[in-house]
């Protein structure tokens, strides 16, 4: 029986939009471009069952589509488009996000996941030389990571546990950076991360998916 994470301990306020981020194929940043094609493939998503509602597990059905701008690591700024779905039995319109792209930010998660690579290895936001954002920004990137990623390792934890029986003993997790402990779970999960994935976009698509929050 499908059970959902405590709606209570978001990682952020409750929004009018529920996001649910899944894994998409390389291709798809040239989808992402066109409205039509999006349409086009989140109805494919929606039909097949490949997303389902983080709410109440509900069939999904195409219902519209938003602008996205979203950056590169140099700053250049391209529009793209977001499917909105809807679910029949409980009411919601979910967002459906491709995993690069990071909630509520303009640049793409792979830059904001190189960022913070970079800081867990001790390296000053102010030298980071892989993305023209200013300073400030890239702080906050960091900040809000070492908020929210030791509450991301707690949910992934009791997701394995819970959905497939799997105990990762915590000494195996020791030692690590917040990024690496969450590249060794997400080992455990099904469908790894892709070559051309990153860390943060799988972990969202997994907590997303069972209406966890997100990073």
């Amino acid at each position: 029986m499908y059970r959902a994470c405590n709606p209570q301990r978001p990682f952020l306020c409750p929004t009018k939009t529920i996001l649910i981020i899944w894994q998409s194929e390389e291709t798809y940043k040239t989808i992402f471009r066109d409205r039509f094609d999006v349409m086009q493939y989140a109805k494919n998503l929606a039909c097949r069952g490949v997303v389902l509602c983080s709410v109440c597990h509900g069939q999904l059905k195409y219902h519209s589509s938003y602008r996205r701008y979203l950056q590169d690591e140099e700053s250049n700024r391209e529009q793209g488009w977001v499917a909105q779905v809807h679910c029949a039995a409980c009411g919601k319109y979910p967002a459906l996000l491709p995993e690069f792209i990071m909630p509520y930010k303009h640049y793409e998660a792979g830059v904001i996941e190189g960022v913070i690579a970079e800081s867990e290895n001790g390296v000053n936001v102010e030298k980071s030389g892989g993305c023209a954002a200013d300073a400030s920004t890239m702080r906050r990137w960091v900040k809000q990571f070492r908020e929210r990623g030791a509450q991301a390792v707690g949910r992934l934890l009791s997701l394995l546990l819970e959905l497939y029986n799997r105990h990762i003993s915590l000494l195996k997790l020791q030692n690590r950076t917040l990024l690496k402990q969450l590249a060794r779970l997400l080992r455990e999960f099904p469908k790894p991360i892709p070559k051309n994935g990153n860390i943060v976009g799988k972990a969202n698509s997994i907590l997303t998916t069972k209406n966890c929050g997100f990073l």
